[in-house]
């Protein structure tokens, strides 16, 4: 009886001591994660010239989003003029119309629910409302006319 008792207290403290070398090892993980996110916002702040034509910009993000919406519907397909060539190094334009279509396929039609304002006028995040649930979207363009679209993130659909 003495052994199983003691046998008991072993168990648990053994896996009291993992629970907190595991809770230790998570916040050394996110620590770096956090400091890295932190450091990283003020550099994407700064990185927006002080010569940006916000009207132009904010004007040149709208076309670029109903380009994106066009395709997302298949109404068209995305040409390769709407994005940057560095962006297209990375995405070739077929890829970024099978994720666009991918997208249609999946959470069926899609329509803008709302738009984030962003402290830049080259950045928004919009809210697709699509038939099968919803889908947040970032879309950034460069600084200087004509504006092309240099990032666009689709991250994972809420289901209604």
């Amino acid at each position: 009886m003495n052994f199983t008792k003691t046998r008991h207290a072993l168990c648990l403290s053994t896996m009291l001591a993992a629970a907190g070398f595991m809770t230790g090892a998570q916040a050394q993980t996110d620590a770096p994660a956090a400091d890295n996110a932190k450091a990283a916002a003020p550099a994407a702040a700064s990185a927006v010239p002080a010569n940006v034509d916000a009207q132009a910009a904010d004007a040149a993000l709208r076309k670029r989003l109903q380009a994106v919406m066009t395709a997302i519907e298949g109404k068209s397909k995305m040409a390769a003029s709407n994005f940057n060539e560095e962006f297209l190094k990375q995405s070739p334009i077929d890829n970024v119309q099978k994720a666009l279509d991918s997208i249609r396929t999946g959470v069926g039609s899609c329509q803008p629910a709302g738009r984030m304002e962003s402290p830049t006028p080259l950045a928004t995040s919009v809210l697709l409302n699509c038939t099968k649930g919803f889908v947040p979207m970032e879309l950034a363009v460069e600084p200087k006319a004509p504006y092309r679209i240099s990032g666009i993130l689709l991250r994972p659909a809420f289901w209604k």
